[in-house]
């Protein structure tokens, strides 16, 4: 076995659980560690047990690595903390790379997110000088209006064979809904009223849905972050599976940033044969290499040797 790992509790009252996964003994570390975040409300193995799958495959590369959960995810507590859920989110990944530097000595880290996990490995990177690089799967889109169009289109055509599809649309459901009791006459009020909702109206994107009347989040916002990672010299890896559209030409995930100068400067590729929670094994083996060829480089990069672990972090440590 070329890791060890080892369960570690941190953050206010210890509430926050993770795995360190660190190479075997005897095998040459890297300057970097990387943290590994949930997707959704998964719990820290992630999708397909991908979070385990990579932290092992980047222990075997030299690269220590913490999954962790959030607080009230998986075997994490939920917070007593007043704070935002944002806040919340970003007290969490600040306490698991404090943890991380206590354990380990590192000073540098990569963050690895999928989905919502990107979108958290965005914000703390924005944040915490000891991010050195980011990898966002399916995190933030910017499709243009004719991509959006074309996938229109293709689920258009697709919806009377595909029941899954169906099943997605609220006013289908509603009508089914009807159709079965057809005397209920608020069942008809209901469907009647989802073909009179305003167009557009559950695809609006708020740069927080969890806060009153959050600012839609744009473009120019997600250009602006990046180019600020960038600029401090983060690298950014911005990946993309065919969720959201089976073809990409000219970073078509991202086309409302074509002309901002931090699209020539991200790292960026889209799989047309990886679904966004990488069902297929061979899917997985493919992004696990990927993934772990980045971390590589990026780690090679680094010139900063890691700080002994110094009295205090083995105090806190429990070490």
């Amino acid at each position: 076995m070329n890791y060890e790992e080892s369960i570690v509790g941190f953050g206010r009252e210890e509430a926050l659980v993770g795995i360190l996964t660190e190479p075997g003994e005897g095998a040459v570390r890297a300057r970097v560690g990387c943290l590994l975040l949930n997707t959704g409300m998964n719990y820290r193995v992630g999708q397909r047990r991908i979070n385990v799958k990579l932290a092992r495959r980047l222990a075997a590369s030299g690269i220590p690595s913490l999954r962790f959960d959030m607080s009230g995810l998986g075997d994490s507590k939920a917070s007593s903390s007043r704070d935002s859920f944002r806040q919340q989110q970003s007290n969490d990944m600040s306490a698991a790379l404090d943890q991380f530097q206590a354990s380990t000595g590192l000073r540098k880290f990569l963050v690895f997110g999928v989905c919502s996990g990107a979108d958290n490995a965005l914000s703390i990177g924005l944040v915490d000088s000891r991010v050195v690089g980011v990898l966002l799967f399916d995190g933030p889109d910017f499709l243009s209006k004719r991509v959006r169009a074309v996938r229109k289109l293709h689920r258009m055509a697709a919806f009377p064979f595909n029941a899954a599809l169906r099943h997605q649309n609220a006013a289908w459901r509603a009508l089914t809904a009807w159709l079965r009791s057809p005397l209920d006459a608020s069942l008809g009020r209901q469907f009647l009223a989802r073909l009179r909702k305003p167009k557009g109206a559950e695809s609006e994107v708020q740069a927080d849905i969890f806060a009153t009347n959050a600012p839609a989040y744009t473009a120019k916002d997600y250009a602006a972050e990046l180019q600020s990672l960038l600029d401090r010299g983060v690298d950014v890896y911005v990946m993309f599976s065919a969720m959201l559209h089976a073809a990409d030409r000219n970073m078509g995930m991202l086309a409302q940033l074509r002309g901002e100068p931090c699209l020539k400067q991200i790292r960026y590729r889209f799989w047309p044969d990886i679904d966004h929670t990488a069902t297929l094994l061979d899917a997985q083996r493919r992004l696990l290499d990927a993934v772990d060829e980045w971390a590589v480089e990026v780690a090679g990069s680094v010139k900063e040797e890691a700080l002994p672990l110094l009295p205090s972090m083995r105090a806190s440590s429990g070490s």
